[in-house]
């Protein structure tokens, strides 16, 4: 493998230069130490005079530490075929026989891990960084090559470097691994090495390497960078001390905010901090089938980055004009709005509810009075995978229509409010309920209703993976035309009490009776 090195001549710096850099690796230069061995800052004269010295970090091997030669070797050849806005920039490297040493770009923020409790980063940065490491890891597993992918086997937050502008590079790939990557799951049997708090259970207990793996180790990241502090803490002899455990047993009691670095708490967005830690603890799922790919975990950090940059609409009536309407029942501050209202000529003919233990989606189709479909529309949901939910099928006949609907409002993770069950009336007949069917003291009943010939269209609220609000818009009673139904008529009276208006109605219930 050391022929290999042969091919980057171009990339060796004499050892009196490195010497020269590190003033002799003075201990004034000292950064910290890694399983590689010490390392060191330094200024490394650049090839040509107008830009100047380059500040660099050094790493010098230790004979005796946890990495070896094979590693300074992989290292070397990893970084020099692999090139990533995300990845370390490798400047050089000396194998002279006393001395094996690596030479990076210097990035001057330092790693992650020495930012994890800072109260000066904030939820966007710490958004932006995790993107950032996360389409790093991403080229390594899909975008080197067409036949093979890297798996890095040593993801953590020391291993994630900062540069001035707090950009994520990767490093140390002394560890990393070769596969194919014209397979679904690629894996390779290898002896387990990494990171206490980091490794993916099933590589210790089996040995087998997957990129899963990479991407397990990735979720314990993103939940240090939710909570502000370490994978692991070795003070604590119960639960918090492994955080993968510790925010499971928070998941399981529902207080995961409590655990939620705590001057971030009133600063992230409710659909930024659910769409995160969603996404995180898929990557931390047992079954490796299971994880998301990086590229999932890359759109869906992104996802959760555009909710904190565009913060939700808190629900007002100027919002959806001032039309006849519903009560809206659920959280009127979760989620983005929506409103949909039916065109004179045409109804909604078809209605599917996405639900587990809450509410996921709500689609339906409109259709015309010839029968033709006319469009298609969905609240909440938007970023969830349907096909994984249960769902009901409502078909609505032509001479069927809403009139009524009730259901449950709760509370889950960050949000103030989802649909927790639901279910419509119509003038034939009533579904049953939808989601969590049972009323808990965590949940709110809600129940309304209105006549035949009124309902008009939906409005609410929604987000990537559930339905936060929903209400129903109706028709304007001033410019509905006649004949009118007896139930709208009765409707009508119950809200028009002045005595010609009850006149009037009567006339004309009798003249189109």
């Amino acid at each position: 493998m050391s022929n290999l090195l042969k091919e980057l001549d171009h990339l060796r710096i004499p050892l009196d230069d490195i010497k020269s850099a590190t003033d002799n690796f003075d201990k004034q230069n000292f950064l910290g130490e890694g399983g590689f061995g010490p390392v060191y800052k330094g200024l490394h004269p650049s090839s040509t005079r107008s830009e100047g010295d380059t500040a660099v970090a050094v790493k010098k091997l230790n004979v005796k530490g946890l990495q070896g030669e094979h590693e300074f070797i992989r290292e070397i050849v990893m970084l020099a075929s692999y090139k990533h806005d995300n990845l370390v920039s490798l400047v050089g490297f000396c194998d002279d026989t006393d001395e094996k040493v690596l030479v990076y770009k210097q990035e001057v923020n330092g790693s992650l891990y020495d930012h994890l409790d800072s109260t000066n980063l904030t939820w966007e940065q710490r958004l932006r960084i995790c993107l950032g490491a996360a389409q790093g890891l991403e080229y390594l597993h899909d975008g080197v090559g067409a036949e093979h992918r890297v798996l890095h086997r040593n993801i953590k937050s020391s291993n994630i470097l900062l540069d001035s502008n707090w950009v994520a590079k990767i490093s140390d790939f002394g560890f990393s691994k070769i596969g194919p990557a014209n397979q679904q799951f690629t894996f390779l049997v290898t002896n387990a090495c990494g990171t206490f708090g980091y490794c993916d259970p099933l590589y210790v207990k089996t040995g087998v390497l997957t990129k899963e793996s990479d991407v397990y180790s990735f979720g314990v990241v993103l939940f240090e960078v939710m909570c502000g502090r370490p994978a692991m803490v070795t003070e604590f002899e119960d639960e918090r001390t492994f955080l993968s455990g510790w925010v499971k047993f928070h998941q399981e009691k529902g207080t995961l905010h409590k655990i939620i670095l705590a001057n971030l708490v009133e600063k992230i967005e409710p659909d930024s901090l659910q769409v995160f830690y969603d996404i995180a603890f898929q990557c931390l799922d047992e079954d490796h089938k299971q994880r998301p790919t990086m590229t999932s975990v890359v759109i869906e950090l992104e996802t959760a980055l555009q909710h904190q940059l565009v913060p939700p609409v808190t629900i007002s009536e100027p919002l959806f004009g001032q039309g006849p309407r519903t009560r809206l029942w659920g959280s009127t501050t979760d989620g983005k709005p929506y409103m949909y209202q039916l065109n004179s000529d045409r109804r909604i003919n078809h209605l599917v509810i996405y639900y587990s233990t809450s509410i996921c989606a709500l689609a339906f189709s409109v259709i015309d009075s010839e029968g033709n479909l006319c469009s298609t529309h969905q609240i909440g949901g938007v970023h969830a995978r349907l096909s994984d939910y249960n769902f009901y099928e409502m078909t609505i006949d032509a001479d069927e229509e809403i009139i009524g609907m009730s259901g449950t409002v709760g509370k889950y993770g960050t949000y103030g409010g989802i649909l927790c069950s639901l279910c419509f009336v119509t003038n034939k007949k009533k579904f049953d309920p939808f989601g969590q069917k049972n009323k808990t003291k965590a949940c709110t009943r809600f129940q309304g209703s209105w006549g035949f010939g009124l309902f008009n269209g939906f409005y609410g609220l929604g987000s990537g993976y559930s339905l936060h609000a929903l209400g129903c818009l109706l028709k304007d009673l001033k410019t509905t035309s006649l004949p009118l139904p007896f139930e709208r008529l009765l409707f009508l009276i119950y809200k028009k009490s002045e005595f010609w208006t009850l006149i009037i109605s009567f006339v004309f219930f009798t003249v189109t009776k």
